[in-house]
């Protein structure tokens, strides 16, 4: 015999089932959109934190390269991206975060929430890319590589 009864607990499963696939592809979508606008300040922050830690990562990085330098080594072409990529990122995080100073308009009394969105979505991601050239800082290879002296003769023993 046929029960509704029986059937609409498995349906109740079913509609939990596809609601909660539901909320995960849309939750946690819109949540982070939202966090971007009202997040902006600490997102900044962060970026902030995150360009002063790599500054330093880069003067470190410095020494070692002067000190081969000085030895007479060729520099990798890995480590001379790598600064570069740093130069970029900085530059850019820079320019945003001036861009911080105009974040309102009527004297503070509107907050323009179009720019607080960019200026949060942006230093999240800059922020990521800082963190991902952090974790690349470690040259398996070295920084540098010995190159023969110039001008040098070789004598052939035989």
């Amino acid at each position: 015999m046929f029960s509704f009864w029986s059937h609409s607990i498995n349906l109740t499963e079913i509609v939990f089932a596809v609601a909660e696939k539901v909320s995960e592809y849309l939750v946690a979508p819109i949540g982070r959109q939202l966090g971007y606008l009202f997040c902006y300040r600490s997102h900044a922050e962060k970026l902030r934190n995150q360009v002063q830690t790599l500054r330093t990562t880069k003067v470190d990085k410095h020494i070692t390269i002067d000190e081969a330098t000085r030895k007479g080594d060729e520099i990798r072409t890995v480590v001379q991206d790598w600064l570069n990529r740093i130069d970029q990122i900085t530059g850019e995080a820079e320019a945003l975060m001036t861009d911080d100073q105009n974040m309102s308009c009527l004297n503070g009394w509107c907050p323009n929430l179009i720019t607080h969105y960019q200026l949060g979505r942006e230093a999240y991601k800059k922020a990521q890319v800082i963190v991902g050239i952090q974790t690349t800082r470690n040259f398996p290879d070295g920084i540098s590589y010995s190159v023969p002296p110039r001008n040098a003769t070789f004598i052939d023993a035989s």
